[in-house]
């Protein structure tokens, strides 16, 4: 009886243990990396691409730390979405260094005109001035936008920033970081985007779906402000 080999068959026959090892192990890797990034749970949660048609002039107004409104270590909702975060330390300029960032991600942006949140501040104390009622959150927002000729809103909220104590290859307390931001247009208040994250880094060991992002970390503890950088970049691949 004889057999009929295939060229594939014979090559890999003629293989070398060592060299066997090497390639099953990349096609397991390669199989691993493709499962897991499958089935893992994401930490960010964004909406599709947005509509934007009439959005000529977006402003930027300033993340607002939540953790001083619900305090540290406690369940507070969006008050734009409803979603629950667990909030906690909030690190000093955190609120600060992502609105500038998400100014800086969205700057060349060409189908719109970004207005930055340092404008924001004048007019917000303008109309305090002015009118004495008591201004809902939402409605001082949008008065703010319609104020600076802006069709639509970013607001952000804050949640979570705790900095890693340690450094990049061992630590005593990993990063943490919580927050969201929302579209929302300014002549009837609908919120045409959102986007949220939530993370706190874990060792590999504590979470195999996250070998993707791991091995994009290049196996390091991140520090809060990598951390936020890089999911506020994955949200707006969306948008």
């Amino acid at each position: 009886m004889s057999f009929n080999i295939q060229p594939s068959t014979k090559y890999f026959l003629k293989m070398k243990p060592l060299q066997t090892y090497k390639m099953l192990l990349k096609v397991f890797l390669l199989i691993c990396i493709v499962f897991l990034s499958a089935c893992r749970t994401d930490t960010i949660v964004k909406e599709a691409s947005p509509d934007l048609s009439g959005i000529e002039k977006i402003l930027i107004l300033p993340f607002k730390d939540m953790a001083e409104v619900f305090g540290e270590g406690v369940n507070g909702r969006c008050p734009v979405c409803g979603k629950v975060f667990t909030t906690g330390e909030v690190a000093e300029n955190a609120a600060d260094m992502l609105t500038e960032n998400l100014f800086v991600l969205l700057k060349d942006r060409k189908d719109f005109e970004l207005i930055p949140s340092t404008q924001a501040q004048g007019v917000m104390s303008g109309l305090l001035a002015r009118n004495k009622k008591e201004w809902q959150e939402r409605d001082l927002q949008l008065e703010i936008g319609r104020s600076l000729n802006a069709d639509a809103i970013f607001v952000g909220y804050i949640y979570r920033f705790r900095e890693r104590v340690g450094g990049k290859y061992s630590v005593d307390l990993p990063a943490s970081v919580a927050f969201d931001i929302h579209l929302i247009r300014t002549v009837d208040g609908r919120v045409l985007w959102s986007a949220h994250f939530d993370e706190t880094q874990q060792p590999l060991s504590d979470d195999l779906f996250r070998l993707n992002l791991f091995l994009r970390r290049k196996a390091k503890w991140v520090t809060a402000q990598e951390m936020a950088i890089s999911g506020l970049k994955d949200m707006l691949k969306a948008f």
